[in-house]
């Protein structure tokens, strides 16, 4: 008995093929009657993640946040973040002051919350005071007076020495005196004397030979210079010692009587805050100012010079070595410190030190260009950054590893890294505190979480943020409150309970299911300003599903050039699609495009030719080199599912081709796998498929019917090119079951489908499609694997016993010819 088929069984109801929002249950006649939503919806993983990650101070609890772009991933872990940093934790001011020791190591000074600003001030008016007080200490009487005893008491020491040596050379016949050399300077010698005259030495001889003295005497006379000439360069050492004790005894006595003013002007330094390192920082500009006093007197008042100056082109130079470099000022900071950094290079991060260029083509810098960045702006705080701007920028990541990882952080210039940098500058480093939030995709956390080393120890939270949420009525009715906060928040229209609701069935479309939400927010945002635009264009108080649907259909226009293309390819004939007829080998699939901007979706012929032989299933994309890896497995999967089906008690002996006609820009996926099964089943029984309908649907190799993605625009895209040849009540389009709930079809769509004009089924196996496609029963096996005669598998399995028989001679010859080349080879050995 012939089973009867009965294909309405698996055709959709229209109330199956979309979700509509009720409007009845909200209880307003617009938003505006609404409180704005204040709180996170539909996040609760992510928002548990951050929690844990925020409030949890152990090392290596950083946050990598991850999810689609538009879930409101920045603004959710920003408010988070906000109401965890209520308390202000313990801050400081960070300062670099000059390294008197070492200038190439500038010293920091991490100081108490406010300090720093007080404490740079403070230093500028004691060193102006300092400079004003100084040139009138040295202009003081007293000082003058006991500088002058000094003067005084040193030139009468050395008064006495000379008059020592002249008391020790007069009797002996010499006088102390003054010689030009022959270089022409003077230098001190002693000449003796011939009748109460100071002669040189070398005029002794012309005096001997003129018989004014004696050839003894003369001789005398030479042995008793010779031994004051080496004493009386021994007097001039002993002067050049005399005066080094003379000018250190000055500038002691200069120490001592600008000391006396210094501690009084530094006292408020020292008073101003108790810390070892400041206190020994103030003893080494005292220090160093008692070293440098000359650079205090201005030209007006100079200090009176026994001493060498220190030679100084400019003076404010000098006087730039006792700022103080406040590179971080928290006086201000009430709250812990969230620093949202849009722009992570090198030096905005981390800082930098500045350089200036001198007169001589030279780069100068020194401790007041160091510059702080983000990273210590957020001590003792948060750190928020993109990871996309992040990872676009040279060595950043790098140097973000070592601060995380050592929590210390050394300013350097980016350039310094590349060895091109004339600055020998290292700056002592800076030890901190920060949590750090990186907000990137699963990809990227993925990459870094299996490749890097250190990324397992240094973000040890991972905040999952989901693209959609269930579809409740709690969640609508936030929804609603959401669009009540955005209309607040930008001016917009207000929405009616009609415009509410056609915005939440977009929402359920975007997801991909009646049963969720988008929680892509800012999707959301971008369709009520277009719908809103639309609103007051037509003049309207409200925003209603009518404003919603015109914005939605006007974002379509404005971005489908490419599936009007396509389209007009199809309906002229350009692109081979049919929609009406059989075709044996020949079924039309349905395929996805993506833009860019909106994915839209269109048939593609999907075609078979099978004959005898042994090369299984080719598949021609595959060898053109236009098949992806998933579209490879898919081929592979059908090969199985054959097997299974007709090679129990026969062999598979076939050669089969799979195409997709038309197709020069590649393909992958496997939601066209059921559709390859069927035209290679047609091509095997020469049994035609309905033109008239299109499959889409991934399958096993158990035949199971697997679901897919893109459901409503692979429909919409058959829809579209039978509406505009013509519906003939016999088009429609096959979808896996597990598809259903997916549905969210255009009202066009629905409104043919409730006359009879357009149909769409879901099927769950192989079997179940065979009826709609070939009109014949698909056929079970008995016992020993044998399908029945009439059914599509019966037609198959004689087919492929045909194809057996075919080759079989083939295989025969084979192998007498290897036996017969054999025995040739045995003969001639």
């Amino acid at each position: 008995m012939k089973a009867k088929l009965e294909p309405s069984k698996y055709e959709l109801m229209p109330s199956q093929l979309r979700w509509s929002c009720p409007e009845e249950i909200f209880n307003f006649k617009s938003t505006s009657e609404l409180e704005p939503l204040d709180q996170i919806v539909g996040q609760e993983r992510a928002i548990e993640a951050i929690k844990l990650g925020a409030e949890l101070k152990a090392k290596g609890y950083n946050i990598f946040v991850t999810g689609l772009s538009g879930t409101g991933r920045t603004s959710t872990v920003k408010q988070i973040v906000e109401d965890n940093a209520k308390s202000c934790p313990i801050t400081y001011d960070y300062c670099y002051v000059n390294n008197f020791d070492s200038p190439d190591n500038p010293i920091l000074l991490r100081l108490q919350k406010g300090k720093a600003k007080f404490l740079s001030n403070l230093m500028k008016e004691t060193i102006s005071f300092i400079r004003s007080r100084l040139p009138k200490l040295f202009e003081e009487e007293s000082y003058h007076l006991s500088r002058k005893r000094i003067i005084d008491e040193y030139q009468e020491r050395e008064r006495e020495i000379l008059n020592e040596f002249d008391r020790k050379v007069k009797p002996l016949g010499f006088i102390r005196g003054q010689l030009e050399n022959e270089q022409g300077f003077v230098q001190p010698e002693v000449f003796p004397l011939i009748d109460n005259q100071a002669v040189p030495i070398d005029a002794l001889d012309e005096l001997v030979d003129s018989g004014k003295i004696t050839a003894k005497k003369g001789q005398g006379l030479k042995a008793t210079w010779k031994i004051l000439h080496d004493e009386v360069f021994g007097l001039n050492r002993k002067s050049v010692k005399l005066i080094q004790e003379f000018r250190k005894e000055l500038q002691n006595h200069d120490k001592m009587s600008a000391e006396i003013v210094l501690s009084s002007s530094i006292h408020d330094l020292v008073s101003a805050y108790d810390d070892p390192k400041w206190l020994e920082y103030i003893q080494k500009v005292k220090d160093n100012i008692l070293d440098n006093l000359t650079l205090f007197v201005s030209s007006g008042a100079s200090l009176p010079q026994l001493t060498e100056p220190v030679e100084k082109n400019d003076n404010s130079d000098y006087f730039n070595l006792f700022e103080i470099n406040v590179i971080l000022d928290n006086s201000e900071t009430n709250q812990t410190p969230i620093v949202i950094e849009t722009t992570p290079n090198y030096n905005n991060l981390f800082g930098t030190i500045e350089k200036t260029l001198d007169q001589r083509g030279i780069w100068k810098t020194d401790f007041t260009k160091i510059k702080a960045g983000s990273l210590l702006k957020a001590d003792q705080g948060f750190l928020i950054v993109n990871a996309n701007d992040l990872f676009s920028e040279q060595l950043v990541w790098s140097a973000l590893k070592r601060v995380l990882l050592y929590d210390k952080l050394e300013i350097q210039p980016f350039d310094s890294y590349f060895q091109i940098s004339q600055t020998s500058l290292k700056p002592e480093p800076i030890q901190i505190n920060v949590k750090v939030i990186i907000i990137g995709g699963q990809t990227l956390y993925r990459w870094l979480y299996s490749y890097e080393k250190e990324f397992k120890k240094i973000f040890k939270v991972n905040a999952q943020f989901d693209y959609e949420t269930k579809n409740t009525n709690k969640m609508l009715q936030d929804y609603a409150k959401f669009i009540s906060k955005v209309t607040r928040e930008e001016d917009l229209t207000h929405c009616s309970p009609s415009g509410v609701a056609s915005v939440l069935e977009w929402s359920a479309e975007q997801s991909g299911s009646q049963q969720k939400l988008s929680l892509k927010f800012s999707d959301l945002t971008d369709l009520l300003r277009e719908a809103s635009f639309y609103s007051k264009e037509g003049n309207t108080s409200l925003i209603n599903r009518e404003d919603v649907e015109k914005a939605l259909l006007w974002r379509r226009n404005r971005n489908d050039m490419i599936d009007e293309k396509i389209r007009e390819d199809i309906i002229k004939g350009t692109i081979l699609i049919e929609t009406k007829g059989s075709r044996i080998g020949i079924i039309n699939g349905l395929t996805i495009y993506n833009n860019g901007i909106f994915a839209f979706g269109k048939p593609a012929r999907i075609s078979a030719n099978v004959s005898a032989g042994s090369s299984g299933i080719i598949n021609i994309e595959r060898e053109a080199d236009m098949s992806g890896k998933i579209h490879n497995k898919g081929v592979l999967i059908i090969s199985g599912f054959l097997r299974e089906k007709f090679a129990q008690s026969n062999l598979l002996s076939l050669t089969a081709s799979i195409a997709f006609e038309q197709n020069y820009g590649g393909i992958d996926g496997d939601s066209a796998s059921a559709a390859e099964i069927y035209s290679i089943l047609s091509a095997i029984s020469e049994k035609p498929i309905n033109q008239s309908i299109a499959i889409t649907g991934s399958v096993n190799q158990k035949g199971e019917i697997q679901p897919i993605g893109g459901v409503n625009e692979k429909i919409t895209g058959f829809y579209e090119i039978c509406k505009s040849r013509g519906l003939n009540k016999d088009n429609g389009c096959i979808i896996p079951i597990q598809n259903v709930n997916d549905l969210m079809l255009h009202h066009d769509i629905i409104n043919d489908c409730k006359s009879g004009l357009f149909h769409i089924w879901a099927i769950s196996n192989i079997d179940e499609g065979v009826e709609l496609l070939f009109n014949l029963q698909p056929g079970k096996s008995d016992s020993k694997g044998f399908y029945s005669k009439n059914s599509l598998y019966g037609l198959v399995q004689e087919k492929i016993k045909k194809y057996v028989e075919v080759i079989k001679p083939t295989k025969k010859s084979s192998t007498n010819q290897i036996k017969r080349k054999n025995k040739e080879n045995e003969s001639q050995n």
